[in-house]
C-alpha cells in the first residue's frame, strides 16, 4: 500500500498494523457520556480507551498519553467528519486540546534540515556543504550549529524546526479510526 499521500504515514502504517485484530468494547454508553475500549482480544497490547462526555474526549492507555480535546457536544462525530480514511487534521484538532498546541509540539529534526535548505536556496549558505546533513536533534544543537557556521536566524525561526511529536500524531489517527468504527456501528 503507498502511504505516501496520508498525513504523516508512518504514525497511519503503525496504527494500521497494531490496530488489525483490535476490536471494540462498549464498556458505557449513556448519550454523549461512552468508555469505549479498542484491543486485540486476549492482550493489552496497544490498546486504547476513547472517553466521551458532552463536549469533551479524552483517550488512554497504550497510545497516547492521556490526550483532553474539548470542542462539540459528540466529540465522535466530531473527529469523523467525513474525511478520507487516515486524513487527520493535527493543526486544527491540536487548537482543541486542553492543554493547547505547544503541549504536542518538539524539536524537528527534519523540518530543521528543510529549514536550513531554505537557506542555500536563498544563498546564504551557497558555498558550503556543512548544511546538507549535520546531525542534530535539539534545539539547543540546532542553534549552535548555525552560530558555528555564522547561520542568521532569529527567535522565530526555532518555532518553524517543530512538529508534532510522534505519539500524539498516532494518538489522533485512533482517535479516527475508532471514532468510526463507533459512528459505523451506530449507523448500520
Amino acid at each position: 500500500m503507498d502511504l505516501q499521500w496520508y498525513y504523516y504515514p508512518e504514525q497511519y502504517k503503525q496504527m494500521r498494523e497494531f490496530t488489525r485484530d483490535h476490536e471494540m468494547l462498549v464498556l458505557h454508553e449513556d448519550g454523549n457520556y461512552r468508555h469505549l475500549r479498542f484491543k486485540k482480544p486476549g492482550t493489552g497490547i496497544y490498546h486504547f480507551d476513547l472517553i466521551t462526555w458532552p463536549g469533551s474526549l479524552v483517550i488512554r492507555g497504550d497510545v497516547g498519553e492521556g490526550y483532553v480535546f474539548t470542542r462539540e457536544n459528540d466529540m465522535l462525530r466530531w473527529f469523523d467528519r467525513g474525511q478520507a480514511e487516515g486524513h487527520i487534521n493535527a493543526h486544527y484538532w491540536s487548537e482543541k486540546l486542553e492543554l493547547g498546541r505547544s503541549s504536542v509540539k518538539e524539536f524537528s529534526e527534519k523540518r530543521f534540515i528543510s529549514w536550513l535548505n531554505d537557506r542555500v536556496t536563498d544563498g546564504e549558505l551557497e558555498d558550503s556543504d556543512l548544511w546538507s546533513s549535520p546531525d542534530v536533534t535539539s534545539f539547543d544543537e540546532a542553534i549552535e550549529f548555525c552560530t558555528d557556521q555564522s547561520i542568521e536566524w532569529d527567535f522565530e525561526d526555532p518555532e518553524s524546526w517543530k512538529d508534532y511529536n510522534y505519539h500524539f500524531i498516532l494518538a489522533l489517527h485512533c482517535i479516527l479510526w475508532g471514532a468510526r468504527m463507533y459512528n459505523k456501528s451506530r449507523d448500520d
